[in-house]
């Protein structure tokens, strides 16, 4: 009787009004679906919901609780978006699984989501019906400011072509994909061909009798054999980045060792691929293969990265991973050492396994665990670097899955970051991370062309260096210590400026490290030293000035002293070490008298010792 008292309230152009009324324009709002999806409920209001193409869904939920954006004016709501309670995951069991919107995929089949690091663009598969045939297509939604993913919409080419395409990674910030799929192998079959065709000609003109004419020919069928078989038998990943006018051609990454013998019964010409995930580093791959050295149908195995940009053959993460059965689609998490897994030798069915790696190496693993029988069926997974939801698939729809702590990753920082000019203008620069104890170059990306945005992800327990460099700018650099800190910082915003390369422009070189009150080097100065060396290499018409700087505690003749001497020690370390012509360095030392902050905290006199490198001369 009250539902129907209310809808007769609306019909004749009444409404239920509370006696504080929601505010009109663009509101988020929580309240509970009622009336088959005509009317919102919330606290202590009733709003109409207006018709748009949300209706439909809005219906199927009804007597759900909903988190909505709505459009207000008055008693009527104009829906956006929406997301189904629960909210927060401390509010549900355990791997409970809440539905994505069916308007963020467009209602098609979808699976594999992969969410970027920073938790911004969710990638997918979508099945895609093309005439008599169906194939699989990348999607691609963002989150709004409100926290709401956006409809989803198909990625235009190169990343899709008539071939099946899918995201396998999404590096941090979005502006790198690693994706699987078929860029170029058509067109260089086709070339292969006509060059065997053409081949096949001479050999007809030239031969001298017929038995010479076969055996040349039968040559040729050989060569074309194996040549087709070696590009059919490329690692089917690639590498796209953003660029100002949409996403790059997929490039091939160079893996020569890699092949795959497995094989479906029902299908034996159909070579399978258990999947595969990059690291956030971009430089270890974990995939799902059958190769010599296999426990079973499909078995897990990890690739390093050389120095020169190959990826090494494969290594078999062993039978502690591997069953008879298939182990395949990694998702290896944020921390770079917790590793997720679809297997079907292990339970009744597929179901997802978490495993930590235990050491350095990635020989000694954890025994796997099964996260959730309420899992089962789910074969892809996905976790980002925030936020406490997988991104899982089953039976076509996306899903987010409540992680409790146990099985998320080791925490990490997320740096979101921002490259500009000195104008403020957006960069499009490499940016690099390494290890400044090690020395060792860790992982990079690129900047987003149109914004300057970028994300990389730092696990802890490492002293971090990381730095922005483009063609005719200076490099510009920051530090992140995670040494023995307290793991609760999870996410720092940083903004690098990048001079251009000309007469007067400076840079802090805030990797740069000194012993305490000394003059000495210690060796985690080393990269920002060598880069700076590098920069002078490649421009060799600057001259600079090396200028020391120090707080203001001790004297100020002490002072002056060792900024002259920190400066010199620069100087020194480039002239030993890379033979820097002396006549292209100056020294000077201004102790504690050109501060750049106050230096009543410690934040402030830290600022304030630095070193700077100035161009005087370009």
């Amino acid at each position: 009787m009250v539902r129907i008292v209310i809808i007769l309230l609306f019909v004749l152009g009444g409404g239920l009004i509370s006696s504080q009324s929601t505010q009109n324009g663009m509101q988020v709002l929580f309240g509970e679906v009622i009336n088959t999806g005509h009317l919102l409920k919330l606290e202590k209001q009733i709003l109409r919901l207006q018709p748009s193409p949300l209706q439909e869904e809005l219906a199927l939920l009804t007597g759900k609780k909903i988190r909505i954006l709505c459009d207000v004016n008055g008693e009527a709501c104009s829906p956006i978006r929406y997301e189904i309670d629960p909210l927060e995951t401390s509010k549900v069991p355990d791997w409970t699984l809440k539905k994505i919107p069916r308007y963020v995929t467009g209602g098609h089949f979808s699976f594999n989501p992969q969410c970027t690091p920073d938790g911004k663009v969710l990638f997918w598969t979508a099945l895609i019906r093309e005439g008599a045939r169906s194939t699989q297509k990348i999607w691609a939604a963002k989150r709004d400011q409100y926290g709401f993913w956006m409809a989803g919409e198909q990625m235009a080419t190169p990343l899709n072509n008539r071939l099946p395409s899918a995201v396998i990674s999404a590096l941090p910030g979005g502006n790198e994909l690693f994706v699987f799929g078929n860029f170029g192998e058509e067109e260089m079959l086709e070339n292969l061909k006509r060059e065997m065709l053409l081949k096949s000609q001479e050999a007809s003109r030239e031969a001298s009798n017929p038995k010479e004419f076969h055996f040349r020919l039968a040559k040729l069928e050989n060569e074309y054999r194996e040549r087709t078989e070696k590009i059919q038998s490329r690692a089917p990943l690639y590498k796209s980045y953003k660029t100002e006018t949409g996403w790059s051609n997929p490039i091939t990454i160079s893996f020569p060792s890699f092949y795959n013998w497995y094989r479906k019964p029902e299908n034996p010409n159909q070579q399978v691929f258990g999947g595969s995930v990059l690291s956030s580093t971009g430089r270890t791959i974990v995939y799902s293969a059958q190769q010599k050295r296999n426990y079973g149908k499909l078995d897990l195995y990890v690739t390093f990265q050389s120095d020169t940009g190959v990826f090494e053959e494969g290594i078999n993460l062993g039978p502690t991973l591997n069953t008879a059965e298939e182990e395949m689609a990694p998702f290896l998490g944020p921390d770079d050492k917790t590793l997720y897994f679809s297997s079907s030798g292990r339970k009744e069915g597929v179901s997802i396994f978490v495993t930590r790696r235990l050491n350095d190496q990635w020989n000694l693993w954890s025994e796997p665990q099964e996260l959730s029988p309420n899992l089962r069926g789910v074969n892809f997974f996905s976790i980002p670097a925030v936020g406490n939801w997988a991104y899982v698939s089953r039976d076509g729809e996306l899903y987010l899955a409540a992680i409790p702590k146990s099985f998320q990753p080791e925490p990490v920082v997320v740096i979101k970051g921002k490259v500009v000019d000195e104008e403020g203008k957006p960069l499009s620069a490499s940016v690099t991370y390494e290890s400044l104890t090690k020395k060792k170059g860790i992982g990079s990306t690129i900047s987003d062309p149109k914004t300057g945005e970028f994300s990389i992800v730092l696990p802890y327990e490492e002293n971090y260096g990381f730095y922005g460099e483009k063609d005719g700018y200076l490099p510009v650099s920051q530090n992140l210590n995670l040494v023995g800190k307290e793991k609760e910082e999870h996410e720092k915003t940083v903004l690098l400026i990048l001079p251009k390369i000309k007469k007067g422009n400076e840079i802090v070189l805030n990797n740069l490290f000194f012993a305490f009150r000394s003059v000495e080097l210690v060796k985690e100065s080393e990269p920002e030293l060598d880069r700076l060396a590098n920069l002078l290499k490649k421009n060799e018409r600057l001259k600079v000035v090396i200028e020391g700087h120090t707080d203001n505690v001790g004297g100020e003749v002490a002072n002056k002293k060792l900024s002259v001497e920190r400066a010199v020690s620069v100087a020194n370390y480039l002239k030993s070490k890379h033979k820097m012509d002396e006549a292209r360095l100056t020294t000077r030392g201004f102790g504690s008298s050109l501060p750049v902050t106050d230096n009543k905290t410690e934040e402030g006199r830290a600022q304030n010792r630095r070193v700077v490198f100035k161009i005087v001369e370009d």
